[in-house]
């Protein structure tokens, strides 16, 4: 399956509320949740370099 194209209410669906659904179906649809939710970007620190007079 093409787990990128499913919406987020149908991952939900297969990972957590259908009973039927096959272990790794319901794995891999929480995969996706989780990939889904990761932070996009990591933190960037512009830290603030002293700078001295000549």
């Amino acid at each position: 399956m093409n787990w990128r194209l499913a919406s987020t209410s149908q991952l939900y669906e297969i990972a957590y509320h259908d009973d039927g659904a096959h272990i790794e179906h319901r794995i891999a649809a929480a995969a996706e949740i989780k990939r889904r939710n990761r932070r996009k970007y990591g933190r960037t620190h512009f830290k603030i370099k002293e700078v001295y007079q000549r």
